[in-house]
């Protein structure tokens, strides 16, 4: 469930949502078969996408730090893949930023791996786009794009 719906339920204490409060739980089950085939599609080719990303990763400068790090970055990436998956399915975008992004902006920068990392998931996303139908890679796209953001620039 999605923050909006689930604050608007607390609030009507008493009485039934209205049809303006019911917009973000339409809007969420119109998007809901892509938001399953997307979650559904990252948990059987993850692992894939993550390694396809890797390769090609290790085509650039950032060879080395892949050679060194090779099982946190798969690790990593994997995760980020299971955690955007499980925002999507849910519509949480605000979970992730709040709960996810922050977290992972702050773990990469005390280890001085940010650029290394932007080219990872830009790859990632890459990777992404290339194997997922448009719907869910657009989506999979937003969420990636703001991870790519806040390791570039900061949030």
């Amino acid at each position: 469930m999605n923050n909006a719906l689930l604050t608007a339920i607390r609030e009507a204490d008493g009485r039934y949502l209205s049809d303006v409060e019911l917009r973000p739980f339409d809007r969420m089950t119109e998007a809901l078969q892509t938001r399953i085939g997307l979650y559904n599609h990252v948990r059987d080719n993850g692992k894939e996408l993550v390694l396809n990303a890797l390769r090609r990763l290790m085509q650039t400068p950032h060879r080395q730090v892949v050679q060194e790090h090779a099982q946190q970055c798969q690790r990593d990436m994997l995760f980020t893949l299971e955690y955007v998956s499980k925002g999507i399915l849910l519509n949480d975008e605000d979970g992730f930023m709040e709960e996810y992004l922050v977290w992972m902006q702050n773990i990469i920068r005390s280890f001085s791996r940010q650029n290394a990392c932007v080219v990872a998931y830009r790859m990632l996303k890459e990777e992404v786009r290339s194997t997922m139908p448009g719907d869910q890679s657009n989506l999979m796209g937003l969420y990636l794009d703001k991870l790519i953001e806040a390791l570039d620039t900061g949030i």
